[in-house]
């Protein structure tokens, strides 16, 4: 999996973290150690672009939860964008299609950041 953070331009505090390849168990502890450092460092919102992922595995579905409460702890939360049909549908399943803020465009999830 790669990872590229970019700052949005629109909410404070946030970034925007577009991700390729797969979200599992052998990526999320990476992935969640990149975003802590960037918590730790004043960020609160988080957009994840999923156009380019994969898969996403349970262990990616464990860091995101843990993430998202992380974040609202802190006021934050989190929106995930541009998933695969196969991928929303796995968001669905596990009734996290809503918590995680699942939007089709980065303008729709940045929209939900805007209203939390």
């Amino acid at each position: 999996m790669q990872v590229v953070f970019e700052p949005d331009h629109e909410i404070e505090d946030a970034l925007v973290a577009r991700l390729q390849g797969a979200v599992d168990i052998v990526t999320a502890d990476r992935l969640w150690n990149l975003a802590s450092e960037r918590v730790d460092n004043g960020v609160r919102f988080f957009l994840f672009d999923f156009s380019g992922v994969t898969i996403v595995t349970s262990a990616g579905i464990g860091m995101l939860v843990r993430l998202l409460i992380r974040l609202k702890a802190r006021g934050g939360t989190i929106a995930v964008f541009g998933c695969s049909d196969h991928i929303c549908e796995v968001f669905d399943i596990v009734l996290l299609k809503e918590i995680l803020h699942v939007s089709e465009s980065e303008d729709d999830a940045r929209g939900c950041l805007r209203n939390f």
